[in-house]
Protein backbone atom coordinates (compact mmCIF):
# COMPACT_ATOMS: atom_id res chain seq x y z
CA UNK A 1 0.00 0.00 0.00
CA UNK A 2 2.81 2.44 0.86
CA UNK A 3 4.46 1.68 -2.48
CA UNK A 4 1.23 2.47 -4.33
CA UNK A 5 0.73 5.69 -2.36
CA UNK A 6 4.29 6.81 -3.10
CA UNK A 7 3.85 5.98 -6.77
CA UNK A 8 0.65 8.04 -6.96
CA UNK A 9 2.36 11.00 -5.26
CA UNK A 10 5.27 10.76 -7.67
CA UNK A 11 2.94 10.75 -10.68
CA UNK A 12 1.08 13.79 -9.33
CA UNK A 13 4.35 15.66 -8.86
CA UNK A 14 5.55 14.62 -12.29
CA UNK A 15 2.36 15.98 -13.84
CA UNK A 16 2.43 19.23 -11.86
CA UNK A 17 6.11 19.89 -12.59
CA UNK A 18 6.20 18.59 -16.15
CA UNK A 19 8.99 21.02 -17.11
CA UNK A 20 11.23 19.83 -14.25
CA UNK A 21 12.92 16.55 -13.30
CA UNK A 22 12.13 15.00 -9.91
CA UNK A 23 13.80 11.72 -9.02
CA UNK A 24 11.39 9.02 -7.89
CA UNK A 25 13.10 8.92 -4.47
CA UNK A 26 12.91 12.69 -3.94
CA UNK A 27 10.17 14.64 -2.14
CA UNK A 28 8.71 17.96 -3.26
CA UNK A 29 5.82 19.57 -1.37
CA UNK A 30 2.77 20.62 -3.37
CA UNK A 31 3.20 24.24 -2.28
CA UNK A 32 6.62 24.45 -3.92
CA UNK A 33 7.16 26.06 -7.33
CA UNK A 34 9.70 24.62 -9.79
CA UNK A 35 10.63 26.50 -12.94
CA UNK A 36 11.69 25.04 -16.28
CA UNK A 37 14.64 22.64 -16.25
CA UNK A 38 14.91 22.33 -12.46
CA UNK A 39 16.33 19.01 -11.25
CA UNK A 40 15.67 17.46 -7.84
CA UNK A 41 18.04 14.53 -7.46
CA UNK A 42 17.92 11.32 -5.42
CA UNK A 43 16.48 11.50 -1.90
CA UNK A 44 16.46 15.31 -1.90
CA UNK A 45 13.63 16.99 0.01
CA UNK A 46 12.08 20.33 -0.97
CA UNK A 47 9.37 21.95 1.14
CA UNK A 48 7.68 25.31 0.52
CA UNK A 49 10.38 26.42 -1.91
CA UNK A 50 10.48 28.39 -5.15
CA UNK A 51 13.27 27.33 -7.51
CA UNK A 52 14.30 29.23 -10.65
CA UNK A 53 15.00 27.70 -14.05
CA UNK A 54 17.74 25.13 -14.56
CA UNK A 55 18.86 25.08 -10.92
CA UNK A 56 19.46 21.67 -9.40
CA UNK A 57 19.31 20.24 -5.86
CA UNK A 58 21.88 17.55 -5.12
CA UNK A 59 21.45 14.08 -3.64
CA UNK A 60 20.19 13.94 -0.01
CA UNK A 61 19.86 17.73 0.25
CA UNK A 62 17.04 19.24 2.32
CA UNK A 63 15.55 22.67 1.59
CA UNK A 64 12.68 24.37 3.42
CA UNK A 65 11.13 27.84 3.07
CA UNK A 66 13.71 28.94 0.51
CA UNK A 67 13.59 31.01 -2.68
CA UNK A 68 16.31 29.87 -5.08
CA UNK A 69 17.20 31.76 -8.25
CA UNK A 70 18.12 30.43 -11.67
CA UNK A 71 21.25 28.51 -12.67
CA UNK A 72 22.17 27.50 -9.12
CA UNK A 73 24.39 24.46 -8.57
CA UNK A 74 23.64 22.81 -5.23
CA UNK A 75 25.70 19.83 -4.13
CA UNK A 76 24.77 16.77 -2.06
CA UNK A 77 23.82 16.69 1.63
CA UNK A 78 23.07 20.42 1.89
CA UNK A 79 20.72 21.56 4.68
CA UNK A 80 18.95 24.90 4.27
CA UNK A 81 16.11 26.76 5.96
CA UNK A 82 15.53 24.39 8.84
CA UNK A 83 13.65 25.61 11.92
CA UNK A 84 15.27 27.87 14.50
CA UNK A 85 15.19 27.68 18.31
CA UNK A 86 15.12 30.59 20.80
CA UNK A 87 18.33 31.06 22.76
CA UNK A 88 16.98 33.63 25.24
CA UNK A 89 14.04 31.53 26.54
CA UNK A 90 14.38 29.33 29.61
CA UNK A 91 14.60 26.33 27.27
CA UNK A 92 15.30 25.82 23.57
CA UNK A 93 12.93 22.80 23.51
CA UNK A 94 10.11 23.46 20.97
CA UNK A 95 7.38 22.06 23.21
CA UNK A 96 7.68 25.09 25.51
CA UNK A 97 6.85 27.66 22.81
CA UNK A 98 5.16 25.92 19.86
CA UNK A 99 2.41 23.42 19.12
CA UNK A 100 3.64 22.99 15.53
CA UNK A 101 7.10 21.49 16.00
CA UNK A 102 7.26 17.84 15.05
CA UNK A 103 8.96 15.43 17.41
CA UNK A 104 8.32 17.42 20.57
CA UNK A 105 5.69 17.28 23.33
CA UNK A 106 3.66 20.50 23.66
CA UNK A 107 3.32 21.82 27.21
CA UNK A 108 0.30 24.03 26.48
CA UNK A 109 1.46 27.56 25.66
CA UNK A 110 2.43 29.20 22.36
CA UNK A 111 4.98 32.01 22.61
CA UNK A 112 5.69 34.64 19.98
CA UNK A 113 8.72 33.14 18.26
CA UNK A 114 9.28 32.72 14.52
CA UNK A 115 10.63 29.21 14.01
CA UNK A 116 10.66 29.31 10.21
CA UNK A 117 12.26 32.19 8.32
CA UNK A 118 12.44 32.59 4.56
CA UNK A 119 15.88 32.08 3.07
CA UNK A 120 16.91 33.69 -0.22
CA UNK A 121 19.50 32.23 -2.58
CA UNK A 122 19.90 34.41 -5.65
CA UNK A 123 20.84 33.19 -9.13
CA UNK A 124 24.14 31.61 -10.22
CA UNK A 125 25.07 30.44 -6.71
CA UNK A 126 27.27 27.36 -6.25
CA UNK A 127 26.87 25.49 -2.96
CA UNK A 128 29.30 22.69 -2.16
CA UNK A 129 28.60 19.38 -0.44
CA UNK A 130 27.43 19.21 3.19
CA UNK A 131 26.86 22.95 3.58
CA UNK A 132 24.46 24.09 6.31
CA UNK A 133 22.58 27.36 5.74
CA UNK A 134 20.75 29.02 8.62
CA UNK A 135 17.16 30.01 7.93
CA UNK A 136 16.61 33.67 7.11
CA UNK A 137 19.94 34.46 5.45
CA UNK A 138 20.35 36.08 2.02
CA UNK A 139 22.94 34.71 -0.39
CA UNK A 140 23.81 37.12 -3.18
CA UNK A 141 24.15 36.62 -6.93
CA UNK A 142 27.09 34.51 -8.05
CA UNK A 143 28.30 33.54 -4.57
CA UNK A 144 30.24 30.33 -3.92
CA UNK A 145 29.98 28.41 -0.64
CA UNK A 146 32.76 25.91 0.01
CA UNK A 147 32.01 22.33 1.04
CA UNK A 148 31.20 21.81 4.71
CA UNK A 149 30.65 25.51 5.48
CA UNK A 150 28.06 26.68 8.01
CA UNK A 151 26.39 29.89 6.81
CA UNK A 152 24.94 32.03 9.60
CA UNK A 153 25.01 35.50 7.97
CA UNK A 154 24.19 37.14 4.64
CA UNK A 155 26.69 36.61 1.82
CA UNK A 156 27.42 39.43 -0.67
CA UNK A 157 27.22 38.91 -4.44
CA UNK A 158 30.13 37.02 -6.00
CA UNK A 159 31.78 36.31 -2.64
CA UNK A 160 33.58 33.01 -2.07
CA UNK A 161 33.06 31.81 1.50
CA UNK A 162 34.08 28.82 3.58
CA UNK A 163 34.56 27.58 7.12
CA UNK A 164 32.57 27.30 10.35
CA UNK A 165 31.09 29.83 10.60
CA UNK A 166 31.44 30.78 6.94
CA UNK A 167 33.68 33.77 6.25
CA UNK A 168 34.55 35.63 3.06
CA UNK A 169 37.77 34.24 1.57
CA UNK A 170 37.80 36.43 -1.53
CA UNK A 171 35.60 37.67 -4.37
CA UNK A 172 35.30 36.09 -7.80
CA UNK A 173 35.88 39.39 -9.60
CA UNK A 174 36.85 43.00 -8.90
CA UNK A 175 34.21 45.53 -7.81
CA UNK A 176 33.76 47.02 -11.27
CA UNK A 177 33.16 43.67 -12.98
CA UNK A 178 30.81 42.57 -10.20
CA UNK A 179 28.75 45.73 -10.70
CA UNK A 180 28.61 45.18 -14.46
CA UNK A 181 27.50 41.57 -14.08
CA UNK A 182 24.79 42.49 -11.60
CA UNK A 183 23.54 45.30 -13.84
CA UNK A 184 23.45 42.96 -16.85
CA UNK A 185 20.96 40.55 -15.22
CA UNK A 186 22.17 37.95 -17.72
CA UNK A 187 20.39 35.17 -15.78
CA UNK A 188 17.06 36.67 -16.83
CA UNK A 189 17.79 36.41 -20.57
CA UNK A 190 15.94 33.86 -22.65
CA UNK A 191 17.45 30.54 -23.71
CA UNK A 192 18.08 31.65 -27.29
CA UNK A 193 20.15 34.63 -26.15
CA UNK A 194 22.15 32.52 -23.71
CA UNK A 195 22.83 29.91 -26.39
CA UNK A 196 24.15 32.63 -28.69
CA UNK A 197 26.41 33.88 -25.89
CA UNK A 198 27.50 30.50 -24.53
CA UNK A 199 30.90 30.59 -26.27
CA UNK A 200 31.79 33.77 -24.34
CA UNK A 201 31.07 32.61 -20.78
CA UNK A 202 34.79 32.04 -20.17
CA UNK A 203 35.52 35.71 -20.90
CA UNK A 204 33.29 37.90 -18.71
CA UNK A 205 34.22 41.24 -20.30
CA UNK A 206 33.72 39.93 -23.83
CA UNK A 207 30.47 38.31 -22.71
CA UNK A 208 29.17 41.62 -21.36
CA UNK A 209 30.18 43.42 -24.55
CA UNK A 210 28.33 40.89 -26.70
CA UNK A 211 25.33 40.93 -24.36
CA UNK A 212 24.73 44.61 -25.10
CA UNK A 213 23.78 43.66 -28.67
CA UNK A 214 20.83 41.55 -27.52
Amino acid sequence: MNFIRQKVKYLILKFKYSNAYIDSTAFVSMDSVLDKGVKILKRARVGNCKIGRYSYIGINSNFSNTNIGSFCSIGPDVLCGLGDHPIDFVSTYPGFYSNQASGSYWFGHVHDFKEQQNTIIESDVWIGAKVIIKGGVHIGIGAIIGAGAVVTKNIPPYAIVGGIPAKILKYRFDENLISLLIESKWWEKNEETLKNLSSYFNEPLVFLEKLEKF
